[in-house]
């Protein structure tokens, strides 16, 4: 895995979310801010074990193991996720969820 390749996605998401965002489409906006949320994630992890998970699960045990504050923020926002499949999006959901990306996305820059 190429670390350049997981950031042009996550710039690409947050970029896109907005653009959604903009123009009001809000369930398509909080899926963007999830994955760049999870690809902000994916960053961290990478930086510090070298390895990116292949699929949720994987994601919120290495989470938790090695970013247990990063796991708090997330955990709760991918209830939010889910829910958009099935039921109406509000904006205070993607808020809610636009502002994890933001703080994971800062944690990354950070490390």
């Amino acid at each position: 895995m190429d670390r350049q390749i997981i950031i042009d996605a996550l710039e690409e998401y947050i970029a896109s979310a907005k653009d959604n965002e903009d123009k009001q489409r809000l369930r398509a906006a909080l899926t963007l801010y999830f994955k760049a949320l999870v690809e902000g994630c994916d960053l961290l992890l990478y930086d510090r074990i070298l390895k990116v998970p292949s699929n949720h699960t994987e994601r919120y045990e290495m989470l938790q193991r090695f970013f247990p504050e990063i796991y708090k923020i997330t955990s709760p926002l991918f209830a939010i996720y889910r829910k958009s499949y099935s039921q109406v999006v509000t904006k205070e959901d993607v808020k809610k969820v636009k502002d994890g990306a933001n703080a994971v996305k800062e944690k990354a820059k950070a490390v």
